[in-house]
């Protein structure tokens, strides 16, 4: 899904061709596709699953889903 500031957000689970070091992380592309960050949802695979975004007031409340703890994240920023 796209952000606030433009950038896409993705959920990788990494089901497929996966990485051991990354196993599950929310990553950040600008629209040029250049990377920003990411962030690890678990330490397995199959872990970061979706994600939302909603303004709150003067907020950005940013969600996860956690597949495998199934466990849901909300923070603001």
């Amino acid at each position: 899904m796209f952000g606030p500031n433009g950038n896409l957000l993705t959920a990788n689970g990494d089901g497929v061709n996966d990485d051991p070091t990354q196993p599950s992380e929310i990553v950040e592309f600008t629209r040029t596709g250049r990377f920003v960050r990411q962030f690890n949802v678990d330490a397995a695979e199959g872990g970061a699953f979706g994600i939302g975004i909603a303004s709150v007031s003067n907020l950005v409340r940013f969600a996860f889903v956690n597949d495998n703890a199934v466990d849901l994240t909300v923070t603001d920023r």
